[in-house]
């Protein structure tokens, strides 16, 4: 009865060990396969995000087709009736798609050109006048608008001391309960402008749609390309001059494939009392900036990408910069 029990516990222990044994390679396969499952959607994600950039590169290389093809038809004029200015064009590409579109980086107020200084006697430069008009125009009340564009022409500015006591420099940035410094130099992106001192979330949201940061210290806004909504912006690049219905009745007049020239805009009969002085300065009918906006789909993945393009002399679009945005 002895050895029969001894038997039985042997039998039992040796059980035991198979069943643990078959549990650790049970958990062992689990594991690697977890592991192989994992690395394979790495892997898979990895493809699809490689894929997406490329896919949107090819948006840009034909954004820059389009753009040479209008600067052969019209090297002199650019409008909203070019090739380039086609919107929510769609392509399938294997298992996703190409959307996007190009807009015209002329056709809003450029933010560095407030690096422009201001005249020997003191007089505000014409595009600080031209960017407190702007925020005005969007109901900013003159004093907030005066020291917004005072803090935003010390951001761009490359002296560390502000240029005036409405301004800001990195004393202020400083005291902040996030602390940051001032750039000091060109923006790279509008968003920026969100850093500066006076822009609210408020602010932003209304203004951001027609500031760009294009690397130019000029002002230069095509007439030809503003959009209808925005009347803002071409009732600023007369300094006062025009009210907002007034620029609203000039874009809804705008022929379709724009104004040849600038005198001919300038002919218009809405502008026949209106001091034109200021606008001849900073207004072209002519553009060489422009922002390649390209959503892709690749598998798995969503990407936007921001190309800003040149468009260089008379046979050249360079690529200036890229930059990944939000997904779609």
């Amino acid at each position: 009865m002895h050895k029969q029990s001894r038997r039985y516990k042997q039998q039992g222990i040796a059980l035991l060990s198979v069943l643990l044994t078959m549990s650790i390679a049970v958990i062992l396969v689990a594991g690697m396969t977890d592991s192989f499952r994992f690395r394979l959607r790495s892997t898979t994600s990895m493809q699809d995000r490689e894929q997406a950039w490329w896919y949107a590169l090819s948006g840009e290389e034909l954004a820059i087709k389009a753009l040479l093809q209008d600067l052969k038809d019209d090297p002199d004029v650019t409008h909203l009736g070019q090739y380039w200015a086609t919107q929510r064009v769609s392509f399938p590409v294997g298992e996703g798609f190409i959307s996007g579109g190009v807009v015209d980086a002329r056709a809003c107020f450029n933010l560095n050109s407030l690096q422009q200084e201001d005249s020997d006697s003191g007089e505000k430069s014409q595009n600080f006048l031209v960017f407190k008009t702007l925020l005005e125009d969007f109901d900013i009340e003159g004093y907030v608008a005066e020291q917004i564009t005072e803090a935003t022409r010390d951001w761009v500015n490359p002296s560390l001391t502000p240029i005036s006591g409405l301004g800001a420099g990195d004393d202020y940035y400083l005291s902040l309960p996030v602390a940051y410094l001032a750039a000091n130099t060109q923006m790279r992106d509008a968003s920026e402008w969100r850093a500066v001192l006076g822009v609210t979330p408020v602010i932003a949201r209304q203004v951001l749609p027609v500031l760009c940061a294009i690397p130019s210290a000029e002002l230069s806004v095509n007439v030809n390309t503003i959009a209808e909504n925005q009347p803002e912006l071409m009732a600023a690049l007369f300094a006062g001059e025009l009210s907002l219905p007034q620029a609203t009745d000039l874009l809804e007049r705008r022929p379709r494939d724009g104004w040849n020239t600038l005198d001919d805009f300038f002919q218009e009969s809405i502008l026949s009392n209106v001091n034109t002085s200021r606008a001849r300065n900073v207004t072209t009918v002519n553009s060489d900036f422009f922002e390649v906006i390209a959503r892709v789909k690749a598998g798995s993945t969503t990407l936007s990408v921001y190309s800003l393009l040149w468009r260089k002399g008379e046979k050249e679009v360079v690529v200036l910069r890229r930059r990944p945005g939000e997904q779609v």
